[in-house]
């Protein structure tokens, strides 16, 4: 067994939504679509929760409206009204806390659209707070001033207003998902995945995982039809509250309730024996997280009930059922915690990863893979010896052990009942012989996980000036100030400037030059983004909006090489040769007296106002964030709707909303140059 050094870590570092799945190709939507009828796709609830709401007199499901008409460009509009609105319930079973919902339901639905898709979502906020929406991982080509960042590319929806973003999916398929992009409030709840169904004619790579034609057809058919599963960690504290504790405290928050799989969460509370017998350190709490006051040597007062009493809930773990039939599983997972990254496995299946951040890749075969903060895996795995397993959802190195759990079951016609086990603190588990334990550690040398840098995009991809150096080479580092304020490149970027700046998309001019958190460059640049992370500092989850990345390489040590090619001519390994594309990716930590090297290549095809940014929310709104100014000599050409609103020259429409008084812009290809 591998142990857990907390004291080697430097600190800092779902919804079985599928019960109500939208397609947006029936227009007769119900809350228990095709899913609740299929054999093939089931969820199990034993899920008990004290809900509160005010009567606010909205729809409690998705309202689609299809236009025959689309925008002439080949597309069907598609439109999908999102209610924001406030609650009191618990996830785990446990206290009840605040939360936003998105219709009717902390973390929305996931959606379901197609390849090519103009799509309009209409955002009705009746939160009692301001907010944005920010689609994450789309390129937004047509529509940059969408991208929904406030100060960046637009200023933030009030309360009680009306905000309309629509863009066309175009070159995209997979997962994705949309969350608030102001302060922290998406862990609160403003979370909906979205799942675009790839183009028939769209090469898909399941011929690499099997000969069989048959088998073939089933994987196409279900990577259109997948499990959605989603992941979170989650405490009783709401993001303003943790805010206020932090600085109170003088440290950051690092002590979560449970890992929440598509909306059912369980604080488990093996005992501080079993936790302290995965590490090699003795510092750890009963919730198995760092025991604040050993590490910072202080006397402050550390909330015991935050970090210290473990409060058992007794909610059951979720059911995933699948068609035995089949002979295979595909799911799509979604990681949209607050903080930790996540290792996953299913007991006794090896997994084959064939998607990431949307995107194909060649299929790998492991026993577990890693899913940092805000991306997302597509795997499928053979349905070859009917029972039911475990799936395993831990911290992934992390100062904090803490896992979550969920039933994998098919071909029940095809075996006796499964025996379960319960031991102390843990729910009643099917014994199913494990590949990860509690702290996510592998059980074995011979446990195979994944490494995020051995995919390989499919089909090849020609990475752009491959071999050669880029147009622009960024070096932004990544640092950090104890474990409150963080940044890339060479200052902090204050959140403030969400809700106080004229967005940077609107007024460059109050910006460009004068500004070192914003990079400059022209469109069409071919740019390298070299991370150095400082000793001492974790990992970090980043993410750049808009184009997504080829991830060239990374390593432990210094960088200290004005070019990429001078780095491979000194020995760094760089892969040319289809590299991961990735919207989001995992630098490395660095230990106490070394640095480590992260390196990205893009091409900025769309002129945007762009943001890179840290995705542990603590970290992005601690300072972690740097505006890329991409093509700004285009900046003038956003339309008058998102122009006026942004500036906050014209009223957003107020509720009960009447005739938008604005038109919102065509998609047409000839909008931008």
């Amino acid at each position: 067994m591998f142990m857990r050094d907390f004291l080697g870590i430097t600190i800092a570092s779902a919804s079985v939504l599928a019960s109500a799945v939208l397609d947006s190709t029936e227009t007769d939507v119900n809350l228990n679509p095709k899913h609740s009828d299929s054999d093939s796709w089931k969820v199990e609830y034993d899920h008990k929760h004290h809900d509160y709401h005010d009567d606010h007199g909205y729809h409690n499901k998705f309202d689609i409206f299809a236009s025959p008409e689309g925008n002439g460009l080949g597309g069907t509009l598609k439109t999908f009204t999102i209610n924001i609105t406030e609650s009191r319930k618990s996830l785990t079973n446990g206290s009840s806390r605040f939360h936003y919902e998105i219709n009717d339901q902390v973390y929305g639905t996931p959606i379901i659209i197609d390849e090519g898709d103009e799509v309009e979502f209409i955002i009705d906020n009746y939160s009692f707070t301001e907010t944005t929406i920010h689609l994450h991982g789309l390129l937004q080509q047509l529509s940059p001033w969408a991208d929904g960042v406030p100060g960046v590319t637009q200023s933030v929806i009030p309360q009680n207003k009306r905000f309309i973003y629509r863009t066309r999916i175009m070159d995209q398929h997979g997962l994705y998902w949309a969350h608030s992009h102001l302060r922290e409030t998406y862990s609160d709840g403003i979370v909906f995945p979205f799942y675009v169904r790839p183009a028939p004619d769209r090469p898909k790579p399941f011929s690499l995982l099997t000969n069989d034609s048959q088998e073939i057809s089933t994987l196409e058919a279900l990577n259109d039809d997948p499990v959605i599963i989603t992941l979170s960690d989650y405490t009783v504290m709401p993001s303003n509250e943790r805010k206020v504790s932090e600085f109170n405290w003088a440290f950051g928050f690092l002590c979560y309730d449970a890992i929440i799989i598509n909306n059912i969460g369980r604080q488990n509370c093996p005992g501080s024996d079993f936790l302290r017998s995965l590490t090699l350190s003795n510092t750890t709490t009963d919730k198995g997280c760092l025991n604040p006051n050993v590490v910072t040597n202080s006397t402050t007062n550390f909330d015991d009930d935050i970090w210290f009493t473990c409060n058992e809930t007794d909610t059951a773990p979720p059911v995933f059922e699948f068609d035995y039939e089949n002979g295979w599983g595909v799911i799509h997972f979604l990681n949209h915690a607050d903080h930790w990254d996540m290792i996953i496995s299913i007991d006794e299946h090896e997994v084959f990863t064939f998607a990431a951040d949307g995107n194909f890749h060649e299929p790998l075969v492991n026993d577990a893979f890693i899913l940092g903060v805000s991306n997302r895996m597509g795997i499928a795995f053979r349905l070859d010896k009917p029972g039911e397993y475990v799936m395993r959802v831990a911290a992934y190195q992390d100062p904090q052990i803490i896992t979550g759990y969920a039933i994998i079951k098919y071909g029940l016609d095809q075996f006796e009942t499964t025996s379960y086990t319960q031991q102390p603190g843990l729910p009643a588990l099917p014994d199913s012989i494990p590949f990860i334990d509690y702290a996510g550690n592998a059980v074995s040398n011979d446990t195979r996980i994944m490494d995020n840098l051995a995919l390989r995009s499919w089909p090849n991809s020609l990475v752009p000036k491959a071999y050669e150096d880029a147009d622009v080479l960024l070096r932004l580092d990544l640092n950090a100030s104890g474990t409150l304020f963080w940044s890339i490149g060479e200052q902090f970027y204050d959140p403030l400037l969400e809700t106080s700046q004229a967005p940077v998309l609107i007024h460059p001019e109050y910006y460009l030059g004068l500004n070192k958190s914003i990079a400059e460059y022209p469109k069409e640049s071919v740019v390298d983004i070299v991370h150095v992370t400082a000793p001492g500092s974790p990992r970090h989850p980043l993410h750049k909006h808009f184009e997504h990345v080829w991830v060239l390489g990374g390593g432990v040590g210094p960088f200290n090489y004005s070019s990429i090619t001078e780095a491979e001519s000194a020995g760094l390994p760089i892969v040319w040769d289809s590299p991961p594309i990735r919207d989001g990716w995992l630098t490395f930590a660095a230990p106490p007296n070394d640095t480590a090297w992260f390196v990205v290549r893009y091409k900025g095809e769309t002129s945007a106002a762009v943001l890179l940014h840290c995705h542990i929310l603590a970290h992005q709104n601690g300072g972690m964030a740097y505006t890329l100014a991409q093509g700004p000599e285009d900046f003038s050409k956003v339309p008058e709707y998102y122009k006026l609103r942004a500036n906050g020259e014209a009223p957003h429409t107020p509720l009960p909303f009447g005739p938008d008084d604005l038109t919102i812009p065509v998609l047409e290809e000839g909008l931008l140059p």
